[in-house]
């Protein structure tokens, strides 16, 4: 690791010894990096904070043209689901793509609680599977949307909530270079070894990453990122739909007359 500004004129020690070319560090935020090899060290002592605003702004470029516009609070008009449906959004634009697709669960099934409350009144406190058992009885959404909670419950909310990468990752294969070195493994073989991958002599093996531990969590980030703007844009869609047809201004009032606002009770300032 390396200890301070100082070291930034050090000479990448990879590049010194396979090709004996002197190539020097560049710091680059809370690294020194290698421009011809990449080869890194972290610098003891700085803050990662601007790393992290360049990979969250360069992620977010990239994601912004992928996903459903943004939303304002006036869209939604329930302040609840709106700031729920923030943290799916801004955690899918700084790329944390497993953390927003475990907050469209929780959207979801608040969306849920929220139709719950305004029909019935009170405060509905199951998780998920429970209100949608609820909705369904009462009849308070329609078919379709019933089809897509169950869905979305099934093959999305459980696996990612639970974390149970092996059934995220089913039917998901990726490209693995299986190599065996004979004898001490050295810089000098571990260079060959992926010139030979990049040049394409050592042709890849897929297998399936479900079944492999020691690759899940590396290949659920690639997945997790695909599957986080289509999931994205399914839940934005359906929330909307949601808002349209079950969170009526008429509802409201009409939910306010039968069960209150909360504030009757609370003695009120004259002006």
């Amino acid at each position: 690791m390396a200890k301070g500004m100082d070291e930034a004129k050090e000479i990448c020690g990879r590049c010194k010894q396979i090709n004996n070319e002197e190539v020097f560090m560049v710091e680059k935020h809370d690294m020194l990096v290698c421009p011809k090899c990449q080869t890194s060290f972290f610098i003891k002592g700085k803050s990662p904070l601007e790393r992290y605003k360049e990979n969250w702004n360069n992620n977010a470029d990239e994601i912004f043209v992928l996903v459903r516009p943004e939303l304002s609070q006036g869209d939604l008009v329930n302040p609840r689901l709106f700031f729920l449906y923030e943290d799916c959004y801004h955690t899918i634009l700084i790329g944390r793509y497993n953390a927003s697709i475990i907050m469209m669960g929780v959207l979801l099934e608040t969306l849920m609680k929220e139709r719950i409350n305004l029909k019935l009144g009170g405060y509905f406190e199951g998780e998920y599977g429970p209100c949608l058992k609820k909705i369904k009885v009462e009849r308070l959404m329609d078919a379709e949307d019933i089809v897509f909670l169950r869905w979305f419950k099934n093959e999305v909310r459980n696996p990612y909530q639970h974390a149970n990468e092996a059934e995220i990752l089913q039917g998901v294969l990726v490209p693995v270079w299986p190599i065996q070195f004979e004898g001490e493994i050295s810089l000098e073989k571990l260079s060959k070894a992926i010139k030979d991958t990049k040049s394409g002599r050592l042709k890849p093996k897929l297998l399936p990453a479900a079944e492999i531990p020691a690759f899940r969590s590396i290949a659920k980030q690639a997945y997790d990122r695909k599957r986080a703007i289509e999931l994205f844009n399914q839940v934005y869609d359906f929330l909307l739909g949601a808002k349209i047809k079950y969170f009526k201004q008429e509802e409201y009032d009409e939910h306010n007359k039968k069960f209150g606002t909360g504030l009757e009770n609370v003695e009120h300032y004259k002006v």
